[in-house]
């Protein structure tokens, strides 16, 4: 994925957002944060101990924030998010005590442009701390993730890239969160990869050759979703390989084939399909994968896997400020 590495570097670099980091108590974090700064990717602010983060990365130019002896700073946050949702100010300070929902309220109040995380915090928590905190994108019903991965011998997709949505975030999706998680991801792949997206819903079953509630499921999902973007390409329900390879799409398919095997954007129809192939792309076909872009929300945020190294982490950070 070395072309793409680049364009989202280069396009970092162009605007050199600030993103927060809540986790730089793990020195691979703090070292990620300081060198995405020291490549110009974002200006990195650092939460945690700030000897400890010193200690990890010396005299780099970051931004340390200690929630712990910045009371004010806390105080200020909590202060704003009180007003906003006028909550009790005691409440709201207790809140701001955790790292995660700190530093999505520093992202809320325009103190930096973006948010990556993930290394030590479970992906739920992240996204219930960006719901409540950040908000969700307008007309977004609600987040989920995406995955860009480019396996090996693969000359279909998007120049044989392929997005596959949702593998982290929403578990046991109905229609109306499939639908939803098309066209978030639909929007989001316009804007950061500059795609025309091209969306198969798959399943077991290829356009009613099953007649399980599964396959029914995602049937009424692409209903739903071309109700939402009659713009977009879509079709399904599809099995993997009608909606990638073109010569099998036109074997299988009977009657009008929108997408004719050539699908850049792949909605499974559960989190346990996603993510079983993606790691299985990732560790069989050298397909990357580590790194999820998360959409939907009002304000970018990046996750970074508990598999990442510093490498992979900047290059999340990337990602993450590309969107800025």
């Amino acid at each position: 994925m070395a072309d793409l590495r680049s364009i989202f570097i280069e396009r970092a670099q162009a605007t050199c957002p600030t993103i927060i980091f809540p986790e730089a108590d793990s020195e691979m974090v703090a070292l990620a944060g300081a060198k995405a700064a020291e490549l110009g990717v974002c200006k990195s602010v650092l939460m945690g101990d700030a000897d400890t983060i010193r200690g990890f990365v010396g005299d780099a130019d970051v931004t340390i924030i200690d929630i712990d002896a910045d009371t004010a700073l806390v105080e200020e946050l909590a202060a704003i998010y009180a007003e906003r949702e006028d909550f009790p100010l005691e409440v709201a300070i207790d809140m701001m005590s955790s790292k995660i929902n700190f530093a999505c309220m520093y992202v809320a109040a325009g103190k930096a442009d973006g948010i990556v995380c993930g290394y030590t915090c479970p992906t739920a928590e992240a996204v219930s701390a960006g719901q409540e905190f950040i908000g969700l994108a307008e007309g977004a019903a609600m987040p989920n993730a995406y995955v860009i991965v480019e396996p090996d011998n693969f000359d279909g997709g998007e120049d044989g890239m392929l997005v596959f949505a949702d593998p982290v975030m929403v578990v046991q999706p109905n229609s109306e969160e499939l639908a939803c998680i098309a066209t978030n991801t639909a929007a989001s792949v316009e804007k950061l990869l500059g795609w025309e997206p091209r969306i198969a819903f798959l399943s077991y079953s290829t356009k009613g050759s099953g007649g399980s509630a599964d396959a029914e499921k995602v049937r009424k999902a692409v209903e739903i979703a071309r109700e939402k973007r009659p713009d977009l390409l879509m079709d399904g329900e599809l099995q993997l390989d009608s909606a990638i390879v073109p010569g099998v799409s036109e074997k299988k398919i009977k009657g009008e084939n929108v997408l004719k095997g050539t699908a850049n954007i792949l909605v499974f129809p559960d989190c346990d399909a996603g993510n079983i192939t993606v790691k299985s792309v990732s560790m069989f076909a050298n397909g990357g994968g580590t790194f999820a872009v998360m959409c939907g929300f009002a304000k970018p945020m990046g996750e970074i896997s508990r598999r990442s190294d510093v490498d992979g982490m900047v290059f999340s950070t990337a990602v993450t400020a590309a969107q800025c």
